[in-house]
């Protein structure tokens, strides 16, 4: 008997702050009022990315899953295109769960979220402040404090070559990256000046693989052949490989460690020692303020939970077991 597929596909559109944001609704088959999740996917992320291989899944396991494009990305509206927000993005997932309790066919005591990446964060930073979120569950997350920004840059500046063991590969140091951040940062205010000025809208690659120069830096978001060891498959794929430059300063103010260390509801960690700044997530599980939480460590890279069918399947059965018991 089959356990697969037992859902239909709704393709959906819902307001965000005076936008359009495009969506898929994934609903289990033979399920009244279902739970429901809102998924928020990596850095830059369009749905059809890791956001669709959690929803698909959960899904299966009986839960109303919307993946969605933020606000000026992928079929979503919004100008300028490709703005790179944090803050915009938690808008777009509450707005989502303001459509998931408008359609009145979801368990609305049964709201959940689910995030990757940098959605991982989020998600719990939602979660700490929406009353309607019953708990949630973050997956190799880009914890968004200094110290990972840095890290982020830094890794951009590594040589790896397919099979190599990043663990081992030397990064810059901190200081070094953090003069690589001022210089964006700066790099980030002029072309705000100028979009306020005039209009004009800078823009860079968002991926790159080329490796970085430690003193120099790069002109990409997210340079490097580590990154671009999956990213880079995307851009065959209409994905649009560039960003607001502008957008580095939303970006890099976001973070997540006060509303983290405020966060009551029942949270899910899974993360590793080979996963993104490890060292960042194990603070922010600590720091989070309830006896209901769970912390999953494994041995899996940070890029096999966005999309490697076992580890996503393994992902899936953590947090919907998680989620069952709330």
């Amino acid at each position: 008997m089959s356990f697969l597929g037992h859902y239909t596909t709704e393709t959906v559109t819902y307001p965000s702050h005076g936008e359009n944001i495009a969506g898929v609704l994934y609903r289990p088959n033979n399920v009244s009022n279902p739970p429901a999740v809102v998924i928020i996917g990596p850095y830059s992320f369009v749905k059809e990315q890791a956001p669709m291989q959690y929803g698909t899944r959960l899904a299966n396991q009986g839960y109303a899953a919307l993946i969605f494009d933020p606000r000026t990305v992928g079929e979503s509206t919004g100008e300028p295109r490709r703005l790179e927000n944090p803050k915009m993005k938690n808008e777009d997932a509450i707005a989502g769960i303001d459509y998931l309790v408008q359609r009145g066919d979801i368990d609305k005591a049964k709201i959940f979220l689910v995030g990757v990446c940098q959605g991982g964060p989020e998600s719990l930073d939602i979660a700490s402040y929406d009353d309607r979120v019953a708990g949630v569950a973050s997956v190799s997350g880009y914890y968004r404090d200094l110290e990972t920004d840095i890290y982020m840059i830094c890794a951009g500046c590594v040589d790896w070559k397919p099979g190599a063991d990043v663990a081992t590969m030397k990064m810059p140091t901190p200081e070094q990256g953090k003069v690589l951040y001022d210089a964006r940062i700066e790099r980030a205010k002029k072309a705000r000046e100028l979009y306020d000025t005039t209009g004009e809208v800078v823009y860079q690659p968002l991926v790159d693989p080329k490796v970085a120069d430690p003193n120099t830096g790069s002109l990409a978001g997210l340079p490097g052949p580590v990154i671009w060891s999956w990213y880079g498959p995307w851009t065959l794929k209409k994905f649009d490989n560039r960003y607001a430059i502008m957008s580095d300063l939303d970006h890099f103010s976001y973070s997540t460690v006060e509303s983290v260390a405020r966060l009551t509801k029942p949270a899910l960690i899974i993360h590793g020692d080979n996963c993104m700044n490890h060292a960042a997530a194990r603070r922010h599980f600590d720091s989070i303020p309830t006896d209901r939480k769970k912390l999953i460590w494994n041995d899996k890279s940070h890029f096999q939970h966005y999309d490697q069918p076992d580890v996503v399947d393994q992902d899936v059965g953590e947090i919907a077991a998680w989620f069952q018991i709330i």
